[in-house]
């Protein structure tokens, strides 16, 4: 009985470039090919490639994972020559899936929301007393970063979706307890819809699972289930299903992705506005380019600095 083999290649972008005689690299059962590269500007040294192996079927076997594989190999890649590696797209025996891996992230397309007061949010986010101010923001920071890394990188995108709630949580309802401020922080201010839909218990436990797989990447390393990766490509808000024998509901990224925006959003529209905080964001920008140093010889008001009028090392004390 012949083996099942697939043809698997997987199209990436590296930040550094080949030599321009080598066409072709083979380790283990993968390789590595070139292919012609557009140059934004002369200086540029990105590269097109494409990783390709075979996916080799035992004849017991019911299942593979060569999209999985050819990741870990980019992420190889990436250590190993220190460079930044974007992926492009997945073919499986010549047909093209990128597409089917991309589910995930469709609820991030379409118009924006003319309908949104912009003007009133940027007032009461102005209006936060400055430590949170400063927490919120990176929370949308966060959130941000976690919409980008969704299709290439699920665990961190999750990580940073549970951050993003954190990073306000602990400041407003302070506990002791990092997670019942998380759990307690969401269930205030989500709105109720979310509830109606699928009831306290289940929504609680939902919200629960998601800082579990935060906690499991944080302390174990561990990448998030498989149910909520299933559960985004079937669109599903959740998938239920069985963990080392326990039962466990695992939600989608999508819909945490939509309860953390949520949440983050009636937050800041249950905030009084206050006035004269016009230069607020102004101001905190400018703090964070300032950087406290120790002059190595006398400096004058108006003088230019170089880094030889600073000290810059660190020494023992003798």
């Amino acid at each position: 009985m012949s083996k099942t083999s697939l043809s698997v290649e997987v199209h990436f972008t590296s930040s550094k470039a080949w030599s321009p005689k080598l066409k072709e690299v083979a380790f283990d059962k993968y390789k590595l090919k070139s292919i012609p590269t557009a140059k934004q500007q002369q200086d540029d040294t990105q590269q097109s490639l494409v990783l390709e192996f075979q996916d080799l079927w035992e004849e017991s076997q019911v299942n593979s994972n060569p999209q999985r594989e050819g990741d870990y190999i980019l992420s190889f890649l990436s250590l190993v020559d220190a460079m930044k590696v974007d992926f492009n797209a997945f073919k499986l025996n010549t047909v093209d899936l990128t597409e089917t891996l991309r589910r995930r992230s469709s609820f991030l397309r379409g118009e924006m929301d003319s309908s949104i007061d912009l003007g009133e949010l940027c007032r009461r986010l102005k209006s936060l007393d400055q430590d949170l101010l400063i927490q919120y923001l990176r929370g949308c920071s966060a959130y941000r970063s976690a919409l980008s890394l969704i299709e290439e990188s699920p665990t961190l995108s999750l990580f940073l979706l549970v951050t993003a709630i954190e990073a306000v949580s602990h400041n407003v309802v302070r506990s002791g307890d990092l997670r019942k401020d998380f759990v307690e922080f969401i269930l205030t201010y989500l709105s109720k819809s979310f509830e109606e839909q699928l009831g306290i218990e289940l929504l609680t436990k939902l919200i629960n699972e998601a800082y579990n797989m935060r906690c499991a990447f944080t302390h174990g390393g561990r990448e998030i289930s498989i149910g909520t990766l299933s559960a985004d490509n079937i669109h599903r808000i959740y998938v239920k299903h069985k963990v080392e024998g326990k039962e466990v509901c695992s939600p989608s990224l999508a819909w945490f992705a939509s309860v953390v925006q949520n949440v983050l959003l009636r937050f800041l529209t249950l905030q009084e506005a206050r006035e004269g905080r016009e230069s607020i964001l102004s101001d905190l920008a400018r703090e964070e380019a300032i950087m406290q140093v120790i002059a190595a010889r006398d400096i004058q008001s108006g003088q230019f600095v170089t880094t030889r009028d600073l000290d810059l090392d660190f020494k023992e004390k003798p």
